[in-house]
């Protein structure tokens, strides 16, 4: 109950003010809190991002098209959550549809950085991540398709976690690209998205294998292509550096690794995904892309002016099965894959506005593309920091082997144990 009255306190909602994190509060948290702890359970406070439907909670989508728009009905994950003693404390700012790395593009204005309130938070879930990352609330959700819960997290400092693809329902939330998109988890400490995570993926409360000395594979596509970096190099090549120098700290064995069929595959078949799939989403609200963010339009209408054919389409699918095994083969010698979640800090939002759709996207999402195609788990952990701001370290496990992927967080980040989940 404290927790969930913390979220309402004058503190919390000043900081809110300065981060415009939460967009819609609940109203009712406190009276439903109430009504848990005098059943007997525990209240546990969780934000939840402004893509997925909550009853009676407006949810706008970041959208002039959805700005009065409150479901009628929970998402599944929200109906699963609330049943185990979640309360939502409200909804978090998103960038529009979730087509966006920075949550800038929002009907209720950018999200700002709580390391320098003149930063972005990144996106799609920046409002999510600014929330955790500020205190507000100590979980929230966010959704990720191409990296939306990794990247904020990264440039926030904070954990996020994408769980391996079709293990938690996506009923009830806007879709981006149904083949990429899942539900995933904010927190300034892995103890809460056990809780959380738990509550949604029954192995994660059985607990994952413990790693005494990390065998780490560094895949050397992280390095970053020319025209990923343009514009960028200088700070590029020192989150590089100093992310080799984290992982040689931390791991007790790590190579760099060769993954040919990645390199060949996942920058270029992950975008005939996410352009087919997301414009053929939009078609229905042609009538209204007036309404749409300049640069969310853009990304909608590339996927009518780059015409992918359905045979184009179904082999990039189909391609997924070969990067897998790729993936499967490395990691029989290493416990996980490991990246730089973003090869840049947080940009100042001046640098960003007007420019969302430019090279700043390529250079946030580049490193969480892999994880996001393969369906693989990964974690965003709170490791460098680059000119006094926060990058994030990513690891990425074998697919359906989550609770590992969080194990492993775990021992990387010196955390310990965690509580148990909600009853």
């Amino acid at each position: 109950m404290d927790l969930v009255r913390e979220a309402f306190t004058p503190r919390s909602q000043s900081l809110n003010r300065a981060t415009n994190s939460i967009v819609t509060y609940n109203d009712k948290a406190l009276e439903e809190a109430s009504r848990l702890v005098e059943k007997g359970y525990s209240a546990y406070p969780i934000a939840v991002k402004d893509l997925i439907e909550t009853k009676g909670i407006r949810t706008t989508m970041g959208s002039r098209v959805f700005q009065n728009y409150i479901p009628k009905r929970d998402a599944e994950v929200i109906k699963r959550l609330k049943r185990r003693g979640w309360v939502i404390i409200g909804k978090t700012n998103t960038h529009e549809f979730g087509m966006g790395p920075t949550t800038t593009s929002s009907i209720f204005g950018p999200t700002r950085n709580p390391h320098d309130l003149s930063r972005i938070a990144g996106g799609s879930s920046g409002g999510s991540a600014a929330a955790v990352a500020a205190d507000i609330v100590p979980v929230a959700l966010g959704t990720d398709t191409l990296g939306s819960v990794r990247i904020p997290a990264s440039l926030c400092g904070v954990y996020g976690y994408k769980p391996t693809y079709g293990l938690i329902d996506n009923d009830g939330v806007f879709p981006l690209s149904p083949s990429l998109d899942t539900i995933g988890f904010i927190a300034k400490d892995l103890s809460w998205i056990e809780r959380a995570a738990s509550t949604l993926i029954p192995a994660i409360s059985r607990g994952g294998k413990r790693v005494e000395k990390p065998r780490i594979a560094v895949p050397r596509w992280f390095r970053a292509p020319s025209d990923i970096k343009k514009g960028y190099e200088d700070i590029v090549e020192e989150v590089e550096n100093r992310f080799l120098d984290y992982i040689a700290s931390i791991a007790y064995e790590y190579s760099e690794v060769e993954m040919p069929v990645a390199v060949n595959t996942v920058w270029k078949e992950v975008m005939v995904i996410r352009y087919s799939e997301a414009t053929h989403i939009h078609l229905k609200y042609r009538d209204k892309w007036d309404l749409y963010f300049p640069d969310v339009r853009r990304l909608v209408e590339r996927g009518l002016q780059t015409i992918y054919s359905a045979i184009d389409y179904l082999k990039a699918l189909s391609a997924r099965e070969e990067v897998k095994q790729e993936l499967g083969r490395v990691l029989k010698r290493y416990d996980a894959l490991a990246t730089p979640t973003t090869l840049i800090p947080a940009p100042k939002i001046d640098d960003v506005l007007g420019r969302e759709d430019g090279p700043v996207r390529g250079v946030l999402t580049y490193e969480t593309l892999y994880a996001s195609y393969v369906g693989a788990p990964a974690i965003s952990i709170p490791a460098l920091k680059i000119r006094g701001l926060p990058v994030g370290v990513q690891i990425i496990g074998m697919v359906n082997r989550d609770a590992d992927v969080i194990e492993l967080a775990k021992r990387i980040s010196g955390q310990p144990g965690s509580p148990k989940a909600s009853p």
